[in-house]
């Protein structure tokens, strides 16, 4: 009697490839990528909120350092912030770059299309079973392991640490 296969819809690690691992840095790229640009954008938005502005005001004499201080804090917090991400966006920035030229270079157009949803826009297979001739998942993966086994990592290929630099 054949035992029946149980379906592990996660993929152990260890028997995903080299290429399949270096793709999916590309979701959680885009994802840090969003949330470092929104931390920029509301440490901006503290630093010149209504309270601190209404310090520095043209029409009003400055009567406390205290408030003075308060916006220098915020000021300083924000460029900290900034300093520290900007790194960071240009190395997720650059994985996303070399990825996408890897893949142009290596896959097909279908193929191409489906890694790009897949790693780069972060779909499900269903999503993209819509997206590309209604084929179903099971064929979409197929494809997709087949643009994977075509593309070939250089030595320099960009590796990305997931860490939250922002706390």
């Amino acid at each position: 009697m054949k035992e029946k296969k149980s379906e592990n819809k996660m993929t152990p690690v260890w028997k995903k490839s080299l290429v399949e691992l270096y793709l999916e840095q590309l979701s959680h790229a885009n994802e840090e990528l969003d949330n470092h640009n929104w931390q920029l954008r509301k440490a901006a938005a503290r630093a010149y909120s209504p309270a601190s502005a209404s310090a520095f005001s043209n029409s009003r004499v400055q009567s406390s350092s205290r408030s003075d201080a308060a916006f220098v804090r915020r000021l300083e917090k924000r460029d900290d912030l900034r300093q520290r991400l900007s790194a960071r966006i240009m190395l997720l920035q650059s994985l996303i770059s070399q990825a996408s030229g890897l893949m142009d270079q290596y896959t097909s157009g279908r193929e191409r299309t489906i890694l790009i949803l897949r790693y780069l826009e972060g779909y499900e297979w269903l999503q993209i079973s819509k997206e590309v001739d209604n084929l179903c998942p099971k064929q979409l993966r197929r494809i997709a392991r087949k643009g994977m086994d075509k593309i070939m990592l250089p030595e320099d290929a960009i590796w990305i640490v997931h860490h939250n630099i922002a706390a």
